[in-house]
């Protein structure tokens, strides 16, 4: 019964695979053909995610769903070459991620969160504009192309309200009872096609699925859309495995890196498999973790039993028909209804990082230039032959810019992420304010910089408090040089995706940091105050490391993304 509840769950983002069967204008029998081939790929990913066996799948119940990821670059496929020319692609898009899967922590740097929501964020803004010609009908006469928004908008009205005002068992169904009710309002006024019904009819109740036999094929031209999408499919696991990690362990602080790759290999795995038999792309979905979360269910045998399910039902054709005959504006509402979630997850990845002047550049005029793709693209139809990979679509310009700018504006950072401060006159809020512009510069996420405030101020004050900041001055040239409290304090960040890192440098008494918790009798002993600060300064940080270098004492201090 739990497998079930999450094939119902799985079952809402078919409507991804019934929008490309109508973008490559099947016919009744391929369309469901197409649809029953999916639904094999995508049982045979959810077994795939839950192995965590010889380094594939993570080992949670994150089963994948056809995913609005490769609508864009789907489109662009077929129109330039059909069906073998998607499946191809579609290919080649897995093994990319196969690929990524093993090194995408060593990318983290190159990728941050703020780069992964604006790749989210044009991935939602391409589902809604194709989900907007579906609710808007156009191409459609007057007539139905107000039928259409009618039916669309009373659809999309139903999700939202169940959505917003259901329970929480009708939450987790608002999408697919949206859908239900949608199909109900078409089939009263008429929205339903005599041929559509007639199909549904007259399909079979069991049939073998036929793989694709047409033959795969490739364009070089289409490559950077479908690495995009590559990428997209992995900073998608990230989310929804991470997610997983976090329902499964209370005590969660970081991302487990070893089951990530996993889980990425297993989503690039089941793409390949896709496309070989002639199914869509497939992605872990997040939707899945939320209702393991409500049901207190996450046992990773539930994907083994759902994996089954899956299969079994492509081998029943009249619901492959039925999702086919479904008239356009239900699968407008439909798209509109997840597109908002994409959109607003991309905001939230995008907003959890502080963002200096380069960053607002970067994703500002990489957003302006996709917009522009959109609005105008006979703008961009007229680019040389070797640069349309980069500006074929809305989707490919935007991001490649984010992500060339970025790389550019990562010059000179290194020259901005130091002060010297006085020991003599530490001003806590200018320090604080040094902290916060460096978590802008490097775009490292809020809690991670107010942790580092606290830490590097709590460092600074345990040196000055008790005098181990230290000047060296020479009274004579035959005396050795006399030390005399205080002098100039160094102080550095870095950042990396994976740690923030301060380092001080002064001249003086090395602070060496302390696991140790000192007692109470500690404490009241002469050194007692020392004890307790170097405990606090330890335990602010996650690692912590004091050293001499010549003169200098060196305190680096680490916390962990």
């Amino acid at each position: 019964m739990l497998a079930l509840q999450h094939a119902a769950l799985v079952a809402i983002f078919l409507i991804v695979a019934v929008t490309v069967a109508r973008m490559a204008g099947l016919d009744a029998e391929s369309g469901r053909n197409f649809l029953a081939l999916t639904m094999v790929a995508g049982g045979l990913g959810a077994i795939l995610q839950a192995l965590a066996w010889r380094g594939m799948g993570s080992g949670y119940l994150v089963p994948p769903t056809t995913t609005t990821i490769f609508l864009p670059a789907a489109g662009s496929a077929l129109a330039a070459g059909g069906l073998p020319l998607l499946f191809g692609m579609m290919v080649y898009s897995g093994l990319v991620t196969a690929v990524l899967s093993r090194f995408i922590h060593r990318l983290r740097p190159i990728f941050p969160a703020e780069i992964a929501g604006f790749v989210v964020l044009m991935v939602g803004l391409s589902v809604v504009v194709l989900a907007m010609r579906n609710f808007l009908g156009v191409g459609l006469p007057h007539g139905d192309a107000s039928s259409s928004v009618l039916i669309a908008g009373f659809a999309l009205t139903c999700m939202v309200a169940l959505n917003v005002w259901g329970s929480a068992q009708l939450r987790l169904y608002s999408s697919l009872l949206g859908v239900g009710i949608g199909c109900i309002a078409a089939l009263v006024a008429g929205g339903f096609g005599h041929r559509e019904l007639a199909a549904v009819g007259e399909a079979p109740w069991i049939a073998l699925p036929r793989p694709f036999t047409m033959g795969l094929a490739f364009d070089a031209a289409l490559l950077v859309p479908f690495t995009i999408a590559a990428l997209a499919i992995a900073l998608n696991a990230l989310g929804a495995i991470t997610a997983a990690q976090k329902v499964e362990d209370a005590d969660w602080k970081r991302p487990e890196m070893g089951s990530l790759g996993r889980g990425i290999m297993a989503d690039g795995t089941t793409n390949v498999v896709a496309g070989l038999l002639g199914g869509f792309g497939q992605a872990s979905t997040s939707g899945a973790v939320g209702l393991s979360e409500a049901t207190g269910a996450n046992s990773r045998v539930i994907a083994f039993v759902l994996g089954g399910l899956l299969i079994l039902v492509a081998f029943l054709p009249k619901i492959g028909a039925f999702l086919l005959a479904m008239p356009a504006p239900v699968v407008g509402a439909a798209l509109t209804f997840s597109g908002c979630f994409l959109i607003t997850s991309a905001i939230q990845m995008i907003a959890s990082r502080m963002l200096d002047a380069r960053k607002t550049f970067v994703l500002g005029i990489a957003f302006s230039l996709g917009v522009a793709a959109f609005v105008f693209p006979e703008h961009f139809e007229g680019a040389p032959d070797w640069l349309q990979p980069w500006v074929g679509s809305p989707l490919s310009i935007s991001v490649a810019t984010a992500v060339l700018l970025n790389l550019i504006f990562r010059f000179g950072v290194f020259q901005r992420n130091a002060i010297t401060l006085d020991s003599h006159s530490i001003d806590q809020r200018q320090l604080a304010e040094f902290i916060a512009s460096q978590g802008a510069l490097w775009g490292a996420p809020q809690d991670l910089v107010y942790r580092t405030e606290f830490m590097t101020i709590e460092a600074i004050d345990a040196l000055v408090d008790h005098g181990l900041v230290q000047d060296a001055v020479k009274v004579s040239r035959q005396q050795p040089p006399v030390s005399i409290p205080g002098g100039l304090i160094g102080l550095s960040t870095r950042f990396d995706e994976f740690s923030l890192q301060v380092t001080i440098t002064y001249r003086g008494v090395l602070l060496e940091p302390s696991d140790k918790r000192p007692s109470s009798e500690e404490v009241l002993e002469e050194d007692g105050q020392l004890r307790l600060a170097r405990y606090m300064v330890g335990r602010a940080a996650d690692r912590a490391k004091a050293e001499r270098q010549g003169d200098l004492c060196v305190l680096t201090l680490t916390l962990q993304n």
